[in-house]
């Protein structure tokens, strides 16, 4: 089936989303709190390693002025969280969903697009939460957010072409789900999230951590949200392309190999 069709059953899109939403805390004393105690617990890890173990001192937001690392953090962590975390568990979503796959016709890309439809909504209720801070802060956000979502519909078009390749090709090799969670903790530290590129004097590493699609996407965040300023005409061009080949090629993938589905799980 195609993302066309996809599109025509987005009901049940809907539906799985919405089961997605209500099983992920279920049986948890704290439930949905867990949404925002996982950043703020990275965010005190990262910040006594960053700011205490190796005295390094928090950028300088352009034009901001803005000076935190807690909020430069954020800024990056969360949209890499929002695509790590969402192919993380799209990887597994046809396989766990074996059942259904052999009895039920339906577009199978909705189990994938599922996760990342529930996830997408966990990662606006965070981004709520650090717009509220930087406002705090001192950083007038609210007129990035528009600019912002445009971001965010790129990243989640970039995330949902990766879901759907790595998500088929789990079907016929379960070795992906395990090299995803070795290539996720490479791109965490590929991606200047917890470093700042400008205090790295490497050119090389420096062109690399801009311009690799997360890294990308993670430093066009927080271009907007902490230094309050536009990401460049190369960026977005860059950032439009990336989404639009990953989605090309994800669901290219998923196609050819979504007919052998029932037989494999």
């Amino acid at each position: 089936m195609s993302l066309r069709t996809a599109v025509a059953h987005r009901n049940l899109l809907y539906l799985l989303s919405l089961k997605e939403l209500r099983t992920r805390y279920r049986k948890s004393i704290l439930g949905w709190a867990w949404t925002l105690l996982n950043p703020i617990s990275q965010v005190i890890i990262f910040s006594f390693v960053f700011l205490v173990a190796f005295n390094q001192t928090a950028p300088i937001g352009n034009p901001s002025g803005l000076q935190s690392f807690p909020l430069y953090f954020l800024a990056g962590l969360l949209p890499f969280n929002y695509f790590s975390i969402s192919v993380t568990a799209g990887i597994g979503s046809i396989s766990a969903n074996g059942g259904l796959i052999s009895k039920v016709a339906f577009p199978h890309e909705h189990l994938p697009l599922s996760v990342l439809a529930a996830q997408l909504a966990t990662f606006l209720i965070e981004l709520s939460v650090l717009s509220v801070a930087l406002l705090i802060a001192g950083q007038m956000v609210l007129p990035w957010l528009v600019p912002y979502m445009a971001l965010v519909a790129l990243l989640t078009v970039f995330t949902a072409g990766v879901s759907l390749a790595l998500s088929a090709a789990n079907v016929f090799f379960r070795d992906v789900s395990h090299l995803w969670s070795i290539a996720a903790q490479l791109l965490f530290y590929a991606t200047p999230i917890i470093w700042v590129p400008e205090v790295i004097d490497i050119d090389a590493l420096d062109t690399f951590s801009n311009w690799h699609p997360t890294g990308s996407f993670i430093r066009a965040s927080q271009q907007m949200l902490y230094g309050g300023h536009m990401p460049s005409i190369a960026r977005w061009v860059h950032l439009t392309a990336v989404a639009l080949i990953s989605l090309a090629i994800g669901s290219w993938i998923f196609n050819r190999l979504s007919p052998r589905f029932a037989e494999e799980v």
